[in-house]
């Protein structure tokens, strides 16, 4: 089912399932990307409790969880509405144990205030031991032109290594050194055939798109998630700009612990972990 909140500028739809953003008009324009060439069907799909393929291995045992996570795969519950925000909830269950061993609750807020769309993830552990998870964001930017009309402005200067991965979508350990910048052209040549631009450990927790011109299209911030990912499919006109807290497992390595892995957030007993991001649209 599919929910709407306003703002004086936004106009935000929700899909229950996925808890997904389908749609972002923005003073009338649709923002998000739909699909008009048939390459990608997703619009701005939530990661959690894994980000890319990220093994999930506790107390010795390994589980199968799938990329991504289950979040964008699961239908939630709407748990509050307003005019201007909507909550969304899932809880531990049998089939979220097969792949997650944890139990939890997952939220997820959207809220839109002017032209800013503000995107809460809260993760509760009802438990009485520690929980584990990584999570991310996937929204994407619809683009009037071709991805090389663009470009990131960071908020401070970045040594901008990309880290490689191979055809499954796991690390190779090669790496790209894109030099060290503040402003970062997208690369055409390689944003195509659904490759992945990854940044590790970026300083920024603002990042700013706009065009080669110097027109601003949205500003994203972000807190816990310091890796930044770039993305689209095929050669469609959007970039996708994903603050992930973990990034994909290195190829051919065995798992380890989950909760001794770089980017794997842990939240105590009886308690509960919010990680927030935003999206300003110019």
């Amino acid at each position: 089912m599919r929910y709407t909140i306003e703002s004086t500028a936004l106009r935000v739809t929700v899909e229950s399932y996925g808890a997904e953003l389908v749609s972002v008009l923005h003073r009338g324009k649709e923002r998000l990307w739909q699909n008009e060439t048939g390459e990608w069907a997703g619009h701005a799909p939530l990661l959690f409790p894994v980000c890319g393929h990220f093994g999930i291995t506790h107390k010795g045992k390994t589980y199968d969880i799938a990329a991504h996570g289950f979040a964008k795969r699961t239908e939630f519950t709407l748990a509050k509405q307003s005019e201007n925000s909507l909550t969304f909830t899932i809880r531990a269950n049998a089939a979220t144990k097969e792949a997650y061993p944890f139990d939890f609750v997952f939220s997820v807020t959207y809220a839109v205030e002017g032209d800013k769309l503000s995107v809460l993830y809260a993760v509760e552990n009802p438990s009485s031991e520690p929980l584990y998870f990584a999570c991310g964001g996937h929204e994407s930017f619809a683009l009037e032109d071709d991805v090389d009309e663009y470009e990131l402005v960071f908020e401070k200067e970045e040594n901008l290594l990309h880290y490689h991965t191979d055809e499954s979508g796991y690390l190779t350990g090669e790496t790209y050194d894109y030099g060290t910048a503040t402003v970062f052209p997208l690369p055409v040549d390689f944003l195509q055939e659904g490759r992945t631009l990854i940044f590790k450990d970026v300083r920024s927790r603002k990042i700013t798109l706009r065009t080669r011109k110097g027109e601003e299209k949205a500003t994203v911030s972000f807190e816990v998630c310091g890796n930044l990912l770039l993305w689209r499919a095929g050669s469609g006109k959007f970039i996708c700009i994903e603050p992930w807290t973990n990034l994909p497992d290195l190829a051919g390595v065995a798992d380890t612990e989950f909760s001794e892995k770089e980017g794997v957030v842990e939240v105590a007993p009886q308690s509960v972990k919010t990680v927030a991001r935003t999206v300003e649209y110019k």
